[in-house]
């Protein structure tokens, strides 16, 4: 018998596909003018790597926040009071 595969709901983005357009987007405004310099050139190179990888790591802590943040939101807005209501009558 053939498995059924669990389907995941679709993401709204992409991770890989914004740090990809965050690091070529970097890289293409941050062009050296020349590159002659084998240095220079693998300098501009790593530093796109290492913003791709920030901009990773971002989306990586702003998911988890932004799911407690809705969290919150939602129990504010079941509890208007806002106030812990154990002991009043």
């Amino acid at each position: 018998m053939a498995k059924v595969k669990s389907r995941k709901p679709k993401k709204l983005f992409s991770p890989f596909l914004l740090s990809l357009a965050a690091m070529t987007g970097w890289a293409a405004t941050h062009e050296p003018a020349s590159f002659s310099n084998s240095g220079m050139a693998g300098a501009w190179l790593l530093s796109a790597f290492a913003i791709g990888l920030l901009v990773r790591a971002v989306l990586a802590l702003a998911a988890p926040l932004g799911g407690l943040g809705m969290e919150s939101l939602r129990l504010a807005f079941n509890n208007p009071s806002g106030s812990n209501q154990r002991g009043v009558e």
